[in-house]
């Protein structure tokens, strides 16, 4: 299968192209570790594969309108407590 198709039958199966869909993977990681572990947000960037706080907090204050730090302290809203894309 060339690459092509892949990324189309992907976005077709999945709904979100492979990259859309991984971020999403790795913010939904990001979460559960903002709320459920004490750890600096720069490790939990590196270990959910972000590369830096920095780069982290942009890409959270984007997609959540809040920093990772303010999502922490803000605590768990109850199930299903990602914040919602904007």
């Amino acid at each position: 299968m060339s690459e092509r198709n892949y990324l189309r039958r992907f976005k077709l199966t999945i709904g979100m192209t492979p990259s859309e869909y991984l971020l999403q993977k790795r913010l939904d990681m990001i979460c559960q570790l903002l709320t459920k572990t004490t750890l600096p947000v720069d490790k939990i960037a590196r270990r959910c594969g972000m590369g830096n706080g920095d780069r982290l907090g942009k890409i959270f204050r984007k997609r959540f309108a809040l920093s990772p730090t303010e999502y922490r302290n803000q605590g768990p809203a109850g199930p299903g407590s990602e914040p919602t894309a904007t």
